[in-house]
């Protein structure tokens, strides 16, 4: 029985090598149709999705599914390292930056299913990647994780737009219950 979810804007992006704010002009401009879900994101029914590769002759399989990329962005090697080898434990494709510079350069080259950030970062805060995220995806899924709560660029950084906020140090249950609410996956499963 093939897979019948909808897609997000990420997904399509991703399948087409475009970034998630060219599909919502697709969207916009009525060329892709597309439903909300509560919150404000967009889905694309598979058949809508089909029917748009066909009027625009993009010869592309999209029925098995993707894994879901995540990336992580902190400067201590120690949490990368530990993101990293929990969510690709999982079956996450796993992108990681140790600097802010590293993780801008990365987002303008690829699209995320996830992000985990720290806010102190050297080069380019925390805060300022929040914003160019937003800017680039609206629908962009951000966890900030952060020792320092209520510093002046964790607060900027929340300003920015919805995310969560994971407090240092993060524990793997911590990871668990942020993929059991961004991906509906059941707590200390593993992805196929």
């Amino acid at each position: 029985m093939p897979d019948e979810r909808p897609l997000s804007t990420g997904e399509v992006g991703r399948l087409l090598h475009v970034t998630p704010v060219a599909v919502l002009r697709w969207i916009r401009a009525g060329k892709l149709k597309a439903y909300r879900v509560p919150g404000g994101r967009h889905r694309i029914p598979r058949s809508e999705f089909r029917k748009f590769l066909a009027e625009n002759q993009i010869p592309i399989e999209f029925d098995t599914p993707l894994p879901k990329r995540v990336l992580v962005v902190d400067d201590e090697a120690t949490v990368c390292e530990a993101f990293e080898a929990a969510l690709q434990a999982r079956g996450y494709d796993v992108s990681v930056a140790k600097d802010g510079r590293e993780a801008l350069r990365l987002l303008r080259r690829e699209t995320f299913d996830l992000i985990f950030l720290d806010v102190l970062l050297p080069a380019v805060g925390g805060a300022s990647i929040l914003k160019a995220i937003k800017r680039r995806d609206p629908e962009a899924v951000v966890v900030i994780i952060t020792g320092y709560p209520y510093h002046d660029e964790t607060l900027d950084a929340l300003d920015s737009g919805p995310a969560m906020l994971l407090p240092k140090p993060v524990k793997l249950t911590d990871i668990e219950a942020v993929l059991k609410i961004v991906f509906k996956e059941p707590t200390g499963s593993r992805r196929s």
